[in-house]
């Protein structure tokens, strides 16, 4: 999301193939996924069951197809649908050379997604209908929302001394109620089974490693009366919900460092959240 801000195209390649070299192309589950996920872990625990095939679902995949929930690769299609195996059956220099050209051309594609556009593809793009603004602007939106909130709390101080309830209970309405209402409706069960109360909401709340992440991160900046929220606080602020309760490390900037130690979550989560690059190569040396 951030590198769609970058304008200069050459910086965005130098940052893209840093992270290729990093992460091989490594990516996270999409946070709506990673969110259905611990409502029905959450659910499980509310109802003493077993959800079929969440284990079966893997976190870490390979590339954007993962990293929005969908299969990810390039595959060989005509009208009968996927022919790719036929393909490199049949290709002329045999199986392994189709193998290396499948490689190498889903790499180029990553490259591609990462790197974005250069100036010259850019009106060509435009004119087939691409948008590079939209994943802003609903940040944008979604920054307003938090500055109203601001308001609303500078206007009505008692809550002050509530506002995790209040974060809480925003995230909950705002970004879990369809997913678990649709989960509720899947076991044919009711929301009033669950939800009984604010201890009811806080434990089921706080039993979603990604939702209890969100929650303090959004906590903390709101305690800081003088916070101007931007998008850029959106995407830091989910990227971490979902990197800190399921990556081995995670280097963030100084302040989001600093909240999350302070609230124990990197240790309860089996995570380490560092400041700093050299962190975390010291890291990696002692594995």
């Amino acid at each position: 999301m951030e590198m769609s801000g970058i304008q200069d195209p050459r910086q965005r390649t130098d940052i893209a193939d840093v992270m290729e070299e990093v992460s091989g192309f490594t990516t996270l589950l999409t946070r709506s996924h990673i969110a259905r996920l611990e409502v029905e872990a959450a659910l499980d625990q509310v109802f003493a069951t077993e959800s079929p095939h969440i284990a079966d679902i893997e976190l870490l995949g390979h590339g954007i197809g993962h990293a929005v929930g969908k299969r990810g690769g390039l595959h060989v299609r005509s009208g009968s649908g996927d022919v790719t195996d036929e393909a490199r059956a049949a290709w002329p220099d045999g199986p392994a050379a189709f193998d290396l050209w499948l490689a190498n051309a889903n790499a180029h594609l990553e490259r591609s997604v990462l790197r974005g556009p250069t100036d010259a593809e850019v009106p060509n793009l435009k004119s087939n209908g691409w948008d590079p603004t939209v994943a802003r602007r609903i940040a944008e939106n979604r920054a307003e929302s938090e500055r109203q909130l601001a308001e609303r709390l500078d206007n009505d101080p008692q809550y002050w001394n509530r506002l995790r309830d209040v974060v809480q209970g925003r995230y909950m309405s705002l970004e879990i109620i369809d997913t678990l209402t649709q989960a509720l409706i899947d076991r044919g069960r009711e929301l009033a089974e669950v939800i009984t109360g604010r201890e009811s909401i806080r434990a089921f709340a706080d039993s979603m490693p990604s939702a209890d992440v969100h929650t303090t991160l959004v906590e903390a900046a709101h305690r800081n009366r003088e916070k101007s929220w931007e998008p850029n606080d959106i995407f830091d602020i989910d990227a971490l919900s979902v990197a800190v309760p399921y990556c081995d490390i995670v280097v963030t900037e100084r302040y989001a460092c600093h909240v999350l130690r302070a609230a124990h979550l990197p240790r309860g989560m089996s995570s380490e959240v560092v400041p700093r690059l050299r962190d975390l190569t010291d890291w990696l040396s002692r594995q």
